[in-house]
């Protein structure tokens, strides 16, 4: 018998107190669940994105390609910033709190027992997106790869950003191991587009080599070259493209563009009617919330989710070379799970004033136990605040005009920051 109905605030309530119940890797219990639900994931073609950085971008880039190019395109990232909505997409809109409770009573009317938060949400990603018949779907890996719920889909061509040290304790000590755990989204056949570099780039050759998966590498089949502010020349795998125009910021999106064009240009070669004009307005016009998004001026801030020390080391480059201030003001929050010392060494030399804090996260680092790590990398003596909201008033009310404020250390602590600076106005 299905269950009663929900409320949205009682379906999201439901949906956040299954964090709790933290990260239990596995396909099992997804696969389960879908079967149930009539395998919504076998009738969406899509797009499989994974990597260490840099796989929301290139999900959204892609994403907001397809749609110029007139394809009714779902998107599936994670985690959100400020609303739920934001992790299932179709065209760019968000997912409505109206919609929740029949997606969330579906799936949990299907569920096995000890289906995990993100396990639940990928469910109702792809039944969303087999209900309303997208064309096809953009979907970003949570976790690593090989054991990942996104992991059942079936796409048509699989991108690995790249590779780095992360999540340790859940993906492997080393490069090698990683690369093994991110490269398990690659299925047999089915193109890689990736950026890798190094060891890990070795791996995944190897890998795909043995699925009979053909490579098309960043900087050997395709590569980009800068075209002026804002812009790049493409010289891909079929096609050149000159000063293709983009707005995300950072000197890193460039190889993001350029990976999110070569899947692309495999998608069209696979059949899919992609024109050329409407995948530049589409990169032309695709932005990231909470990614070097500047919010406001007199002091500006900006916001950039920076989690992990690749994050935060192309965090530091842009700091000192596309921004212009006075003085600095970092504050910054980080989760236990990250390697905090790591972010701290990166950003804590650049900042005229730190300022400490913890987002609500069950996760997040005491303000206290973050300050003790920042001694030995801070130029100047940390203040702390016990939340987000404080830190952020407090930055502001003592920057200056010239002043730039960056809030950063993780996502969780960037969407509170965000949430803030709505209610201030900063943010529309």
């Amino acid at each position: 018998m299905p269950s009663p109905p929900l409320s949205p605030v009682q379906a999201l309530a439901e949906i956040d107190a299954l964090e709790k119940f933290g990260i239990d890797l596995g396909l099992e219990r997804v696969e389960v669940c879908l079967a149930a639900l009539g395998h919504p994931h076998r009738q969406v073609p899509c797009v499989h994105v994974g990597g260490t950085n840099g796989k929301g971008s290139t999900a959204m880039l892609l994403s907001a390609a397809l749609t110029a190019c007139g394809l009714r395109t779902g998107l599936f990232t994670s985690p959100p910033l400020e609303f739920f909505g934001e992790r299932i997409r179709v065209d760019g809109e968000l997912l409505p709190d109206a919609a929740v409770p029949d997606l969330y009573r579906a799936v949990r009317d299907a569920a096995p027992p000890g289906m995990t938060q993100f396990e639940i949400i990928t469910a109702m990603a792809l039944l969303h997106f087999a209900r309303v018949r997208v064309d096809l779907a953009v979907v970003e890996v949570g976790l690593g790869g090989r054991l990942d719920s996104t992991n059942v889909v079936e796409p048509d061509v699989t991108v690995i950003t790249n590779v780095g040290l992360e999540h340790c304790e859940h993906l492997g000590a080393t490069i090698a191991e990683i690369a093994a755990e991110k490269g398990g989204i690659v299925k047999p056949g089915i193109p890689l587009v990736t950026a890798a570099q190094g060891e890990a780039l070795s791996n995944l050759e190897r890998l795909a080599a043995g699925r009979g998966s053909p490579v098309y590498r960043l900087g050997r089949e395709f590569r980009s070259e800068p075209a002026g502010p804002g812009a790049l020349d493409y010289h891909g795998l079929h096609v050149r493209w000159d000063h293709v125009a983009y707005r995300l910021r950072g000197a890193h999106q460039a190889d993001n563009l350029a990976v999110a064009l070569a899947a692309l240009e495999v998608l069209a070669a696979r059949g899919w009617n992609l024109p050329e004009a409407g995948i530049r307005q589409g990169v032309a016009t695709a932005t990231w919330p909470g990614r070097l998004e500047e919010c406001g001026s007199h002091p500006t801030v900006l916001l950039d989710g920076a989690h992990n020390p690749h994050a935060s080391r192309v965090l530091a480059t842009a700091l000192r070379d596309e921004f212009r201030y006075r003085r600095l003001w970092l504050v910054l929050g980080i989760l236990g799970d990250k390697d905090a010392r790591s972010i701290l060494a990166d950003l804590a030399p650049l900042a005229n004033r730190l300022v400490l804090t913890a987002s609500a996260s069950r996760r997040a680092l005491a303000p206290a136990d973050l300050a003790a790590a920042a001694r030995q990398y801070a130029g100047t003596d940390a203040i702390t605040a016990p939340n987000v909201g404080a830190a952020l008033d407090l930055a502001l009310s003592e920057a200056g005009p010239d002043d730039l404020v960056c809030v950063t250390g993780s996502l969780t602590t960037v969407g509170e920051a965000r949430g803030h600076l709505r209610r201030l106005g900063r943010v529309p």
